[in-house]
């Protein structure tokens, strides 16, 4: 199942390790999510989501944070678990004090 939502992104993770021999990525964004008042909660907590690659997240690391983007996310399935991941990001504007605007992406 693929969905898009408007929310705010607060930051990022894009790291290469390289651990006994092997090279492990680490690519997620941190984004807001609502607490449920329902259950006594308000306001709103920063969630992990992954990315499909790497790419998802250079695509907007040039811009000022926090970011709002429009986010298209994806279901996918193992047979234990379900997990949402982050397919593509499209940044709206820049949100919160001192916001600046959009930045043109650098090209290589």
């Amino acid at each position: 199942m693929k969905f898009k939502v408007t929310e705010v992104v607060r930051g990022f993770q894009n790291a290469t390790y390289n651990i006994d021999g092997k090279d492990v990525f680490t690519k997620v964004i941190f984004m807001d999510a609502a607490m449920n008042e329902d259950s006594g909660g308000k306001g709103f907590k920063t969630v992990e989501r992954k990315c499909v690659t790497p790419e998802v997240i250079t695509a907007i690391a040039h811009n000022p944070f926090p970011l709002e983007c429009e986010i298209e996310l994806e279901e996918l399935a193992t047979k234990s678990k379900s997990e949402l991941f982050v397919l593509s990001l499209r940044p709206i504007k820049a949100v919160g004090p001192g916001a600046q605007p959009l930045k043109a992406p650098v090209q290589a």
